[in-house]
């Protein structure tokens, strides 16, 4: 019988995978209009990085971001603008974001954080499907 309430309790606690202390899953936990801050610190660190590290012209910068990311970026501020508010959404968009100090090359970190940040809200307003 314990056993069996044991499995029970370990089967539910698998399927609250959000509720995670695993390494890695802190955004998992924050708000979505913090994580949406997050990310425009993220993008704002990427695009820097880009036009004053590497020397790509702010034109053919914002020309590569928007057609890798523009159409999910804009179903997100949508779907987020529909549930918090445009003021809400502003507010977030606003979140400073301290300059990143240029090495030999630019750091492709920035960029996947913003698209991590991305997937996540991808997934939790219902946008996306998970993978695998």
């Amino acid at each position: 019988m314990r056993r069996a309430a044991f499995l029970l309790l370990a089967a539910a606690l698998g399927a609250l995978g959000a509720c995670s202390t695993a390494p890695g899953t802190g955004w998992s936990r924050a708000g979505d209009l913090r994580v949406y801050g997050a990310m425009h610190v993220y993008e704002r660190a990427a695009l820097d990085q880009e036009r004053l590290c590497a020397g790509f012209t702010p034109d053919s910068t914002r020309d590569a971001w928007e057609r890798e990311f523009g159409v999910r970026e804009a179903a997100v501020a949508a779907a987020l603008e529909a549930r918090y508010g445009a003021a809400a959404l502003a507010e977030a968009r606003a979140t400073w974001a301290p300059r990143v100090a240029c090495r030999t090359l630019p750091d492709p970190a920035w960029r996947r954080r913003y698209a991590r940040l991305l997937r996540l809200l991808e997934l939790r307003l219902q946008l996306a499907e998970e993978e695998g």
